[in-house]
């Protein structure tokens, strides 16, 4: 008997909208890892600008220190954006979160949002909806290490009523099906904003932060995980434009699964912050210009930054 998943494996390409290809451009990966990663401020903005000149929908950026918070956060990420702002200030960017190992109770990692809200045209924002192991390193013996990374209901509702409060768009970050669970809890109760999404997290054994294959978290990158998440948000109540990103493996190579993305109307995420290869070190812009590539090779129009700007409920 068929199954949900085969009905995705059988359908045709089919679209309602161009795909939107947004440029994750930094992250917690440094120039060891490739030497093309932007780590300074004037690194970040010149990619940002690159990427945007080239034709992103939107550009995601880290400052230059995760463990910043609040308005000290917001400063650091001024040093790169007031530059990035002066030469095109309706740019579409939005920030990550801080270390939720620094937070205090009562905070919940994105008091920097409202900062940029206010004074760097930020409309949207990441909510990550769950708790995940980021495998690192073994040691001699083979046990794993890492950081624990994500953010409790208390935090996580907190963050989703920060952005109602200023109807900035919800990027949801599903690293595990658990963290679908709990974003569609809010979807479904008419609880998230317009111009959100879902943002799909295919994890391959480079994981999100390590340099060897001990990647232990989230969907691997397949085309049965990509199935098993659109058969997921067949039960939202409010039909969000979903995006895949596949994390740490060489997706130069390997590209069905963003060709299938692309086919099924979905978006798509890319950028350093994603790609990890021992082998080869592209740069952003490099990244950029293949999906666009497959886009055209899908037949796809590729959605021009103010029509991405709609898809964000961005006015």
């Amino acid at each position: 008997m068929p199954t949900a998943l085969d009905k995705y494996a059988d359908m045709e390409p089919q679209w309602d909208y161009p795909v939107v290809i947004e440029s994750h451009i930094n992250g917690v990966r440094t120039k060891e890892m490739n030497p093309n990663t932007p780590i300074t401020y004037e690194e970040i903005a010149e990619d940002a600008i690159r990427c945007w000149e080239a034709g992103a929908g939107a550009i995601h950026a880290h400052n230059t220190s995760f463990d910043l918070l609040g308005e000290n956060a917001y400063k650091d990420y001024m040093r790169t954006w007031e530059s990035v702002l002066a030469k095109y200030p309706d740019i579409t960017w939005y920030p990550t979160t801080c270390n939720n190992l620094r937070l205090q109770p009562e905070e919940n990692g994105l008091e920097h949002v409202p900062f940029l809200y206010e004074g760097a045209n930020v409309r949207i924002g990441c909510v990550d909806t769950g708790l995940t192991l980021f495998a690192v390193d073994t040691d001699e013996e083979g046990y794993l290490s890492g950081p624990e990374f994500g953010f409790n209901f208390k935090r996580v509702a907190s963050q989703v009523k920060m952005f109602r409060e200023r109807d900035l768009a919800m990027v949801f970050g599903i690293y595990e099906p658990g963290h679908l669970r709990h974003a569609m809890h809010y979807v479904n109760r008419g609880l998230s904003t317009p111009g959100s999404m879902w943002d799909f997290y295919l994890i391959g054994d480079y994981g999100l932060t390590a340099t060897e294959p001990i990647g232990t978290n989230g969907m691997k990158p397949s085309l049965e995980s990509l199935y098993y998440y659109l058969w997921m948000i067949e039960e939202a109540k409010v039909k969000h434009p979903w995006y895949v990103s596949v994390w740490g493996q060489g997706a130069l190579d390997d590209t069905g699964i963003l060709r299938r993305a692309i086919e099924l109307g979905g978006h798509v995420k890319t950028g350093l912050e994603l790609f990890y290869d021992p082998a080869r070190n592209p740069t952003n812009l490099e990244l950029l210009q293949q999906v666009q590539e497959i886009a055209r090779e899908v037949g796809r129009p590729i959605a021009t930054q103010q029509e991405a700007r709609a898809l964000y409920n961005i006015a």
